[in-house]
């Protein structure tokens, strides 16, 4: 649809002399010439037929049109600004905005940007957190990482998946008070003997991630269990005999420095983690390399 407006530089001259009700204020505050903005002034009068300003000798007035066609271009100037405030990727050019918990942050995430910052060390990087909090929108971010469901219900916002299972990990100690100390223990012993009262730490009550492993339509595991948000966190805990938590393949190095260890062969699959992008979203040439080294370098931690 073809619209018959002024030009905007002309109904910028306008609002600005219309706030001030002065052309030499105008004219300072856009940086041109009082003279331009009578000329841009006389234009827009000319091509709306109607006068917009009374003149006196060392003042100008709004008419009646000038007070109404002012108000629509302010609500029409502040509306346009927030929207573009809101398209526009905050912070530089260079900054690139990427949203992770600090476990995947410390143990996957970091030694990529480490080795990315080597070829491209022009690039500032913003990490957030808050990933996994309520409020969180993918939109307002370049890159997420989060952890999900993998294999099923893809959609164009994840670029790459990294399934890893989930296994049961304690510390030797823990273990040892048991009275277990096989490597290769059964589901089922879970809920047998001092297994059956320890704790079991984990995320949030919205998804039992230990009734998931364990097998939904057997028994509830009747073991407590322990809210830790923050899987740094939890996975110290485990450290310091606490309870078991849940682990993958990034807590390799607790695992392979004897600090937790790992006596069931049954895991869980079907989860791990995804690089999203927020459909339609507007990367900057800096985004844009980053996730193509990511791409690039996405060979994942195993433990065999």
């Amino acid at each position: 649809m073809k619209h018959h407006l002024p030009s905007l530089e002309a109904l910028k001259v306008f609002e600005s002399a219309a706030r001030h009700l002065s052309f030499s204020l105008a004219a300072e505050e856009l940086c041109i010439t009082k003279g331009a903005v009578s000329y841009q002034i006389k234009k827009l009068e000319e091509s709306l037929d109607s006068a917009l300003f009374r003149r006196s000798i060392r003042q100008v007035f709004l008419t009646d049109a000038g007070q109404q066609l002012l108000k629509t271009t302010q609500s029409v100037f502040a509306d346009l600004s927030q929207t573009l405030n809101q398209i526009k990727p905050s912070g530089s050019a260079h900054d690139v905005h990427i949203a992770a918990t600090t476990y995947v942050a410390m143990r996957w995430l970091s030694p990529r940007i480490a080795r990315f910052g080597e070829h491209s060390p022009d690039v500032s990087i913003v990490l957030q957190h808050s990933v996994n909090s309520e409020d969180f929108k993918l939109q307002d971010v370049d890159i997420a990482i989060r952890w999900c469901r993998c294999g099923v219900d893809r959609d164009s916002s994840r670029l790459l998946e990294l399934p890893m299972p989930l296994f049961p990990v304690c510390s030797p100690g823990l273990l040892a008070k048991s009275g277990l100390d096989s490597m290769a223990l059964k589901r089922s012993q879970m809920v047998t003997g001092e297994l059956a009262s320890t704790a079991l730490l984990c995320e949030d009550r919205s998804f039992d991630v230990w009734q998931e492993w364990y097998g939904r339509q057997e028994a509830s595991l009747p073991q407590p269990r322990r809210i830790i948000a923050d899987a740094n966190v939890r996975t110290q805990a485990a450290i310091d005999g606490q309870g078991w938590t849940m682990a993958d393949a990034l807590m390799i190095s607790e695992l392979e420095s004897g600090l937790l260890v790992s006596p069931f062969r049954h895991q869980l699959e079907g989860y791990g983690y995804a690089l999203m992008v927020a459909p339609g979203r507007f990367l900057n040439t800096k985004a844009r390399s980053l996730i193509d080294w990511l791409l690039s370098d996405n060979v994942k931690p195993s433990i065999e």
